[in-house]
Formats: structure tokens, C-alpha cells, sequence
């Protein structure tokens, strides 16, 4: 794939909050957990956003440093479910930088995973090569994605029900 090309980048933890997201392609201080990035080598803005479902299940594993040392979401498509999504539209030189910032190793999100395609555009995301050990998030870390969530058009009440799913994983 050429380093130009679009593609949509699947997300499902705190990146479903745009101005969370925002922080991982043109850098700068992130309020929702006081860290700067350093942003993509390219900065443009993604070309567009949607929301998607796909097959899978939403944890939290890990322990995050970035989120006061409490577990993180990940995506297991293998497992039974669906998980929502926001898709962002950018270049695949972006979401190989997106995912190197996250942490491109086996045990956090070093596994490439293809959920398709969006008008003939491929989807992608990424999540750990196997299951990570099961640990709460915090409760910033929670506040983040349900954030994303109402952003995305998801009721509170129907975001509250979908964490709290994803909490007994």
C-alpha cells in the first residue's frame, strides 16, 4: 500500500473522542489524561468520521502508564459480540504513525487487523496479537470513550450499558 493511500482507521478506546484522536495526528497536550504527543509526520486532519459495528468484543487489559496505571480497551475480533466503532479517514502513512504512538508491540497494539471495506476504501484497526490479561480502566480513561460514544450519536444510557459489558470481560 502506498504511504498516500486512504484508508479508515477503526477505532474503539479513547479515540472514538475526536479531540482525543486529534492529539495522535497533529500533536500537542491532551486534557483528557495531561500528555503531550508528538503527532504524525503528516498533520492533515482526516477527510471524514463515521460510526461502524463489527464482530468482536471490546476488554480493557493492561496496564497503562498514559492512564494511571489501569487497564485499556482492546478489541478481540475472534470473540462473540459487536463492538462500535468511529471511523476516521486518513492516509496509511497516518495510522502506521497513529499505531506506532499507541505502541506497535505484540502486547499492546502491534496486530494489524482488517475489518473490510467502506466504498471501496479498506478499514483497519488495531489491538494486541492475544488477549491481554483482564484490568479495570480508570474512571478518565472510561469518561473518554463514553465521551466518543455520545459523539458518535450513541444515547448516554446506551453507552453506559455498552461499558459496563465491556467491564465484565
Amino acid at each position: 500500500m502506498d504511504r498516500n493511500d486512504r484508508v479508515w482507521y477503526a477505532c474503539y478506546g479513547s479515540n472514538l473522542k475526536a479531540t482525543r484522536f486529534k492529539c495522535y495526528i497533529v500533536g500537542g497536550y491532551c486534557p483528557c489524561n495531561g500528555k503531550h504527543y508528538r503527532g504524525c509526520a503528516d498533520k492533515t486532519l482526516w477527510a471524514d468520521s463515521k460510526v461502524g459495528r463489527f464482530n468482536g468484543e471490546l476488554y480493557f487489559g493492561n496496564e497503562s502508564g498514559t492512564w494511571d496505571g489501569k487497564g485499556v480497551a482492546f478489541f478481540d475480533p475472534e470473540a462473540a459480540g459487536t463492538v462500535i466503532m468511529r471511523l476516521y479517514l486518513i492516509t496509511w502513512a497516518q495510522i502506521l504513525d497513529v499505531q506506532g504512538q499507541e505502541g506497535a508491540f505484540p502486547r499492546w497494539y502491534g496486530r494489524l487487523v482488517s475489518l473490510g471495506e467502506e466504498n471501496g476504501i479498506p478499514i483497519y484497526t488495531f489491538t494486541s496479537e492475544s488477549r491481554r490479561p483482564a484490568s479495570p480502566p480508570s474512571e478518565k480513561y472510561l469518561a473518554a470513550i463514553r465521551e466518543g460514544l455520545i459523539e458518535c450519536g450513541i444515547p448516554v444510557q446506551t453507552a453506559n450499558s455498552y461499558l459496563n459489558k465491556a467491564l465484565k470481560h
